[in-house]
């Protein structure tokens, strides 16, 4: 039998490496799609109405029925709970909590108003460099293709993109308030036949910033708000006539 000599210990060591790191690489791949094939299950239900408000989530229960294992459940009520559809509360479950037509006509038709305000007061203090961050999410969203598994993406860049307008406002407690409002997570999944027309709407966005005007800016980030939460509002509708017809 030949003996190994050091370079052949280290080549099967980095070939071992390598291995490794792409069975990981996958792992975590299949992982995430696992968890997002869940959260729209169990989303879909809800926003259809199939599961009411109060019910308790089980995730044996869950597990079971999409053939799935605990863990990617577990991880799926922590991003429903991220979007308000449900609540986890120490010693009682995953309880659902679903949002209806008046909690999207309330937080959005304020955000409107708001962040619309927000952004006409922070445009004046926008610097270059901000503006070129802005094109440059601007892209990235543009290239996106929407889908379950690039849902998460979509919202960061999208929060990123509405905190860049408003980050020059000198009125804190009015930045505060708008963040605190957020930016509803769901609404990528629910309108993805609207995502060009929402990537037009982002591009006016930007090129009024460009232009300097605080009042087109604010025209521009309020109806492109109020356009989503009609659609939103039409969608939730569909899925919930759907239910009805089946």
């Amino acid at each position: 039998m030949s003996k190994l000599t050091n370079n052949d210990i280290m080549m099967k060591n980095v070939s071992n490496l390598t291995r490794s790191g792409c069975e990981i690489v996958h792992s975590n791949k299949d992982k995430s799609t696992t968890v997002s094939y869940v959260v729209k299950e169990i989303r879909q239900e809800i926003l259809k109405g199939n599961l009411k408000e109060g019910e308790r989530l089980i995730q044996e229960e869950w597990a079971e029925r999409l053939n799935v294992s605990r863990m990617p459940v577990r991880e799926a009520f922590a991003r429903l709970q991220e979007e308000h559809l449900v609540e986890i509360i120490p010693h009682k479950g995953t309880i659902v909590t679903p949002i209806n037509r008046d909690d999207i006509e309330e937080v959005y038709q304020t955000r409107a108003l708001l962040e619309g305000l927000a952004v006409k007061k922070s445009l004046p203090f926008l610097t270059e460099d901000d503006k070129e961050e802005l094109h440059n999410i601007l892209i990235q969203m543009e290239e996106l293709e929407i889908s379950d598994g690039t849902n998460e993406q979509y919202i960061q860049l999208n929060r990123d993109f509405h905190h860049l307008l408003r980050k020059g406002c000198p009125w804190g407690r009015l930045k505060k308030i708008v963040e605190n409002l957020g930016i509803s997570p769901i609404a990528p999944s629910l309108l993805k036949g609207y995502y060009t027309e929402a990537q037009r709407e982002h591009r006016n966005i930007y090129e009024a910033v460009l232009r300097g005007d605080p009042h087109e800016v604010e025209a521009a980030v309020k109806y492109h708000i109020l356009r989503t939460k009609n659609n939103l509002i039409k969608q939730m509708e569909l899925l919930s006539e759907e239910t009805k017809n089946s």
